[in-house]
């Protein structure tokens, strides 16, 4: 008889191995539970001899930032405790210290500005000023308007500023709740449409279906797709756009309409997700999903690439985020990047089931940097050729050869950063 029920529980230990083998390895892939970091220290040297923190005491915990011209607009702390604002158990506690701050850093003069914010209608304590990621639209007479999402004690929402460059201030010009049906309850990145700006319209994500508790974990852990995109604008209002992700964190596009896509971090599945834009408005399709197996947070998009930030260590990043000078290894950074010429229409000939290279940047398991989010690229200007330069080389002959990868700062930013980190002559 013993014999008899050992052969179905055989069966059954198979099929269920043959399930949970291939979430675990996938899961292993994005969260780097076990992993040598050490391969890369040569690496890690080279990049501590042309990287450096900017702006220590000013650029602190800047979750997210954006790069318009020459100046990187970017959302800070003035302390750390307010980081606490993203699990929302610690929200909805007291926060009596100075709400989160504004900066614009412009790169050629190296000098950073506090933008004060002018008719805000609340105080500058961080019961009022938790600011998370943040998208910026130029308008046409070259003013700024930048759209933060803002964790109150609360609730969360999502503020709208108008900067004019060469100001020291930002002035407010709109408050969008959450709560309503359709909307991100849980915002955590903003991709903003400059051709309705006067409508405020956007796509946010919502990171998460739960905000607190067991539950919480349980969608953390197993990697539920109950996430969603939600698109807003003053005359649609909210709407559910793109449902069933696993996490919606970061998301960017192409500021242009004409060819536009947009691209969705799915951090718990360890992709990028690739949309496009259908005739009703707001609404998105999918063409594409592309595995970069990391922890995805932000995206950003510069000339035809995508970077792609976040931490190394997925299982590291509660720890230290809650104890950052006790926690031993740190979740460390990765960036990656994919060309987005190689994303659908036919590449390799595969169509949009075709995936991309993902090229590996820069990898650390936490010995140079911690809990980085976000990355820009500033490519240095090109210089044109002199004409008759070369021995017996026509004009047709100069343009035939490839140019290769730009070179350029790599900036680099996360929420246990004391300062912007800058890499000189990236490629």
């Amino acid at each position: 008889m013993a014999s008899k029920l050992l052969i179905p529980s055989v069966v059954a230990i198979g099929a269920l191995l043959a399930v949970i083998t291939p979430f675990l390895r996938e899961s292993n892939a994005i969260f780097n539970v076990l992993h040598d970091f050490s391969k890369y220290t040569p690496h890690l040297t080279q990049l501590n001899a042309t990287c450096s923190h900017q702006h220590p005491t000013l650029l602190t915990g800047c979750e997210d930032m954006q790069l318009v011209g020459d100046s990187i607009y970017t959302a800070c702390l003035t302390d750390f405790r307010n980081r606490n604002k993203y699990w929302p158990h610690y929200s909805r506690q007291p926060r009596p210290w100075s709400g989160d701050k504004l900066f614009r850093w412009d790169l050629p003069t190296d000098t950073v500005v506090e933008l004060s914010l002018q008719n805000y209608p609340y105080p500058a304590t961080a019961e009022h000023r938790s600011f998370h990621g943040i998208d910026v639209n130029v308008l046409p007479n070259g003013d700024v308007s930048i759209y933060a999402v803002n964790h109150l004690r609360n609730e969360s929402v999502i503020d709208k500023f108008v900067h004019t460059p060469g100001t020291a201030f930002a002035t407010h010009v709109l408050r969008i709740p959450t709560d309503a049906e359709g909307a991100a309850r849980l915002p955590n990145a903003i991709f903003a449409l400059p051709e309705k700006d006067g409508e405020a319209a956007m796509f946010v994500t919502n990171d998460h279906y739960y905000d607190d508790g067991w539950m919480r974990m349980v969608e953390e852990a197993g990697r539920r797709p109950w996430a969603w995109v939600s698109y807003y604008s003053t005359s649609t209002g909210w709407k559910k756009v793109l449902s069933n992700m696993r996490g919606a964190n970061g998301i960017t596009g192409e500021k242009e309409v004409q060819n536009r896509r947009v691209y969705v971090s799915e951090i718990m599945g360890g992709a990028i997700r690739v949309l496009e834009p259908t005739a009703a408005e707001g609404e998105l399709r999918e063409i594409q999903r592309v595995k970069v197996d990391m922890l995805g947070d932000n995206i950003g998009r510069f000339g035809d690439d995508l970077y792609i930030t976040g931490p190394a260590k997925g299982m590291a990043v509660d720890h230290f985020q809650a104890e950052p000078e006790a926690a031993k290894d740190g979740p460390g950074m990765v960036v990656k990047r994919i060309n987005t010429k190689q994303l659908g229409g036919g590449f390799f000939g595969g169509g949009y089931t075709a995936d991309p290279i993902v090229e590996t940047l820069i990898v650390d398991g936490g010995l140079v940097a911690n809990m980085t989010t976000t990355s820009v690229f500033r490519p240095y200007p090109v210089e044109a050729p002199v004409a008759g330069e070369g021995e017996g080389e026509g004009e047709d002959e100069m343009e035939e050869k490839p140019l290769g990868k730009p070179k350029g700062d790599l900036f680099i930013t996360g929420l246990q950063h004391r300062g912007i980190m800058k890499c000189t002559n990236f490629e």
